[in-house]
């Protein structure tokens, strides 16, 4: 019997998927324009047209793999399509002018104004309005008595589009890629007369009036008393309306391994479902009441979705918990991995690029998990008495969710959170109680008295759920924190957990045999980096705004040059973290930190710690020559010193003309100390020099390998 029979959506899915990551790969550049749809249908009827020749059963293995082909093609074709760049009306070719954009995303306001996600519409070209695409984010300063915006209105600006590049440091976020994920890929600072609210029909009534029920359900809990730290946990289970939540408790949930309560998940949108099959549960007498129960569970279910924003964990439930609904009222039961299949094949085919999001990776992980695993891990300990039973199972749902996404989170977050089955003992039943609590609150709030007394309750639980997972933050060695591994190391450890897994459940040897290949190449991989490493000097200017870090290192040694502005002895906190996260993921074991802000020269460290020399302001770090310039070139000066890398730092008054008679460098490097229209200035006199030039706020911390 064929293994795959049983499973015919998830046979969809990987060529789909493979199509999808291939024209991600490549750049998801168009690929045949017009005639892709034309080439699609050939393949789709190919088997058709050639039924006569694939009738016999040696050549049936021909229709499948044309139709897998099609599969291919499609991810490939609906990807491109996707690429906002392969619009001939992309704004991005044309990126100054007059324009109207619509408000994509509820605006953030800040203390300067508002922050919003522009879906931009029409641009102004000779004379009339023509269609434009693309996203951008725009930050409007507003004016006084100016009216908010909101989700769905129309603005008219007048802006020039600016590419987000990539300004972050080695091992950072990078903020740049994770925007054109989502299809923006500009930004633009707009003063408070450079934009105008106008009157336009919203392009999405239905979210537009979801959001506007969110802002009435938020205001119910705050007429409720709720607030603080409560209103903006409560606010972010229910409604995931993270605005108001701080760093504090942002950190306190990531290291407890609790963020996902957080972020509205399966779990929320699970809990919506079981209440409201409970209070529906009577429609079940007739064919007809299942029927419509159905129809009023998917619509509340998606209403929800929109209502907490579409995020990728909330579109997976949704799409999942609706074939089920579909199912029961049919009598049918469909199999849960075609479940999970379905809605990815349906979340996919509507926003491809969501294959690199991490929320929706970590959201499909997570369920897969728990469907593979969780009745192995949970059979390995059995008992009739219902409370243990109960915490186990809880346990073992933590410990299958978490086996299937441990790769991928200490990929992207580098910490482990220690007592994260403790952590979902708790939290599990705590935020299950706070959803329906917060529920009732919601539904009685035009009940004064009620409502009043329901809030009490809500933020006693939100409060106990908060101290308990700070309790378990304090706790000794709560988080292991500085994990950095690189992407093949990912792979090779999902390829070592399933080999195990596959060994412990069938006592298979090929499954034994693969388990040990994968460590020895893990191994592998592990001793190749660190032999790079040994065999590697390099110079790093970092990004910290405002501050100026530099990076010596050779081997496992490092000597850190920090200044910021003062004689303080000691790094500025976010200089402190750069180099805390830098020196965990290179493997620096030994560093020193010295002061830029010396007079005379920087201070250096002995030679037997590190070959690094220092003249002035001028430093050699073996073969390569870098000097650092803070104050003008005095003028008549004749003098003439070659040098591999100058760092222009703290301003000077100079011209890139200047710089190259005097120091001919090989790289100009503008620190994060110098002013934004200096840094314009000096790469517009540099792109004139034909010079190469690398400003860190702009395009990144500047690296140099020898």
């Amino acid at each position: 019997m064929n293994s795959w029979r049983p499973y015919p959506l998830l046979r969809l899915v990987i060529p789909f998927a493979a199509g999808i990551c291939a024209a991600i790969a490549s750049g998801s550049s168009r690929m045949g324009g017009h005639w892709m749809p034309v080439f699609l249908a050939i393949l789709f009827m190919l088997p058709v047209i050639l039924a006569g020749v694939t009738a016999s059963y040696g050549l049936r293995w021909i229709n499948g793999l044309l139709f897998n082909l099609f599969l291919v093609m499609a991810g490939y074709s609906i990807t491109c399509s996707r690429n906002p760049r392969n619009d001939p009306d992309f704004a991005g070719n044309t990126p100054g002018g007059l324009f109207i954009i619509s408000v994509a995303e509820p605006p953030t306001v800040n203390s300067s104004g508002v922050k919003i996600v522009a879906e931009i519409e029409f641009r102004r070209e000779g004379g009339k309005w023509v269609r434009s695409s693309g996203n951008a984010v725009m930050h409007l300063k507003t004016k006084p008595g100016a009216v908010p915006l909101q989700f769905g209105d129309h603005v008219l600006v007048h802006a020039i589009f600016n590419v987000i590049s990539n300004n972050s440091n080695p091992h950072g976020f990078n903020y740049a890629k994770y925007l054109e994920r989502k299809g923006i890929t500009h930004q633009v600072f707009i003063g408070p007369y450079g934009w105008q609210k106008i009157n336009l029909d919203p392009s999405s009534v239905i979210r537009k009036a979801a959001f506007r029920v969110r802002d009435r359900l938020l205001d119910i809990l705050r007429e409720n008393r709720v607030e603080g730290r409560e209103f903006a946990v409560a606010a972010a289970l229910l409604l995931g309306y993270v605005d108001d939540l701080d760093a504090g408790l942002r950190s306190d949930y990531a290291a407890t391994g609790a963020m996902h309560v957080l972020s509205v998940s399966g779990m929320h949108v699970g809990i919506i479902y079981i209440f409201l099959e409970f209070l529906l549960g009577f429609m079940n007498r007739t064919k007809a009441g299942r029927l419509l129960k159905a129809v009023i569970l998917l619509v509340f279910i998606w209403f929800y979705a929109l209502l907490t924003g579409l995020s990728p964990c909330v579109l997976r439930s949704a799409a999942m918990l609706s074939l089920p609904i579909l199912g029961k009222s049919l009598n049918r039961s469909p199999d849960m991995y075609n479940i999970i299949s379905a809605s990815v094949l349906f979340i996919l085919a509507l926003d491809p690029f969501l294959i690199l999001d991490v929320g929706f990776q970590l959201s499909y992980l997570a369920v897969t998990g728990i469907v593979v695993l969780y009745k192995p891990v949970y059979d390995l300990y059995v008992t009739s008495a219902w409370l243990p039973d109960k915490i186990w199972s809880v346990v073992a749902i933590s410990i299958a969710a978490q086996a299937a996404t441990l790769p991928i989170t200490l990929y992207t977050f580098h910490q482990f959170p220690n007592y994260f089955m403790l952590t979902n003992i708790f939290v599990v039943p705590l935020s299950s109680l706070i959803i329906y609590t917060g529920i009732l609150v919601l539904v009685a709030g035009a009940v004064p008295v009620v409502s009043l007394l329901l809030a009490k309750l809500l933020i006693f639980l939100v409060w106990l759920l908060n101290s308990v997972i700070h309790v378990i933050e304090q706790l000794p060695f709560s988080t292991i924190r500085g994990i950095y591994i690189s992407q093949a190391e990912m792979w090779l450890l999902y390829l070592v957990m399933a080999a195990l897994f596959l060994y412990l459940l069938f006592r298979r040897i090929p499954a034994l045999y693969l388990f040990l290949a994968a460590l020895i190449v893990y191994g592998l991989v592990v001793l190749r980096f660190r032999v790079e490493r040994l065999n590697t000097s390099r110079l790093v200017v970092f990004n910290t705004p405002g501050e100026a870090l530099y990076l010596f290192n050779a081997q496992d040694k490092a000597v850190w040059y920090y200044g910021h502005g003062g004689m303080n002895t000691g790094m500025s906190p976010r200089q402190a973290e750069v180099a805390e996260m830098t020196m965990h993921a290179d493997g620096i074991l030994y560093h020193r930190d010295l002061l830029l802000e010396v007079p005379g020269r920087p201070v250096i460290p002995a030679s037997s710690f590190l070959p690094l020399a220092a003249v002035g302001q001028f430093m050699q770090f073996g073969p390569l020559r870098v000097a650092m310039l803070k104050k003008p070139i005095p003028k008549g000066f004749k003098g003439r010193m070659e040098v591999d890398v100058l760092i222009l730092s703290a301003g000077p008054k100079v011209r890139i003309q200047d710089v190259i008679r005097v120091f001919n460098p090989g790289m100009i490097v503008v620190d994060a100390t110098n002013s934004r229209f200096k840094v314009l200035q000096w790469l517009r006199e540099a792109r004139e020099s034909k010079v190469h030039i690398h400003a860190v706020t702009i395009n990144g911390a500047f690296q140099k390998d020898f």
